[in-house]
């Protein structure tokens, strides 16, 4: 069962009931300890925070302001983050159902605000999506007219990006396979598909390490203009719990600038500490980290990371708008308390 299915199914099912219906007992039980809840005695209790992966380093931000208190200083009990992958529940559902805030992309984010789900975008830990097309360095896929005939392996998980992404582009999905592809993409290696969607922080870097010769093409370069990573919580937390929002926000602030101010130390406490049951190759996690921070970066002085400029919500809108997500920079996004956390905090800016 695709993950896509799962989320509507989901969605639908809780808003038909005119509530938020709670996470069966398997998925609840897959939770660490803690989770969403509320200010009690001054303190706003733990942050729980739904990963969109495994805990690799696309998540050290959070890896860094448990580790060196953030969340502590910002008025929490502690930090609980939940591990994602390709047979987690599906983000929004967590979001809505047990943890305070979760990462996610903008178009899955978009396809459950369409339907309902009383979601908000609060921030962007990428300015650039990491989304790339995968392919061997001898037969390159280049642009958008280059996936014309040719097999392409994508995640279920990845699917609404990828059907977005195409009609955005206005191609024409007749004349790309597409076809389903679970998380690796070594199958590309040995001519079984062409091209894989993938992140450039991740598998790309991975089979480097390998020893193939990659190819990636970002799917922003090709004209998808989307941010990534974003930082997802319920309208509910906007209406009553403002303040934990931003209390989270200059968390997670502080803890990427750590990781853009020491990618190593990063790569360290990932593969040693948070990741350590994954048993990732260090070399190839550094590499991960660094692509990453690359993501991150704008080329701006004194970078509001994590923050997202009104130009790029409604690019954002407009590029979605494409798969048929007609909706509004206000139906998405709520980047109020982003913008009070940096007037209220100017020092967080990179220097």
């Amino acid at each position: 069962m695709s993950a896509q299915f799962d989320r509507r199914r989901f969605l639908t099912r809780s808003l038909a009931a005119g509530g938020l219906a709670l996470a069966g007992s398997a998925a609840l039980s897959a939770c660490v300890s803690g989770g969403a809840t509320t200010d009690s005695g001054g303190g706003f209790g733990v942050a729980s925070q739904r990963l969109a992966w495994i805990k690799n380093t696309q998540f050290a931000g959070s890896y860094f302001a448990d580790r060196n208190g953030y969340y502590l200083d910002a008025g929490f009990t502690g930090a609980d983050l939940v591990a994602g992958g390709p047979t987690a529940p599906p983000i929004e559902s967590d979001v809505l159902s047990r943890t305070f805030a979760g990462v996610s992309q903008v178009p899955i984010v978009g396809s459950a605000v369409a339907k309902g789900a009383p979601l908000k975008i609060i921030g962007a830990v990428y300015q650039r999506y990491a989304g790339c097309i995968m392919s061997m360095a001898a037969k390159p896929i280049n642009g958008p007219q280059d996936l014309y005939g040719k097999t392409i392996g994508c995640a279920s998980s990845s699917e609404p990006v990828w059907r977005n992404f195409m009609a955005a582009l206005e191609l024409d999905e007749s004349r790309i396979n597409t076809v389903p592809v679970q998380g690796d993409p070594i199958g590309m290696t040995a001519g079984e598909i062409d091209g894989y969607l993938g992140f450039i922080n991740s598998q790309p870097v991975d089979l480097r390490h390998k020893g193939f010769d990659i190819h990636t093409t970002l799917l922003a370069d090709m004209g998808f203009p989307l941010v990534g990573q974003t930082y997802i919580t319920t309208q509910d937390n906007l209406d009553n719990n403002r303040d934990k929002i931003k209390a989270f926000l200059k968390a997670e602030i502080r803890g990427w600038k750590d990781v853009l101010a020491d990618p190593r130390l990063a790569t360290d406490i990932t593969v040693d500490d948070y990741g350590r049951t994954l048993e990732l190759d260090r070399a190839a996690t550094l590499d991960c980290c660094l692509a990453g921070n690359e993501l991150i970066r704008n080329g701006e002085d004194r970078q509001q990371i994590v923050a997202i400029s009104d130009d790029t919500a409604a690019a954002n809108i407009e590029a979605i708008a494409a798969g048929g997500l007609n909706l509004t920079v206000d139906d998405l996004f709520d980047l109020g308390p982003i913008r009070e956390v940096f007037a209220e905090n100017p020092d967080l800016a990179l220097a």
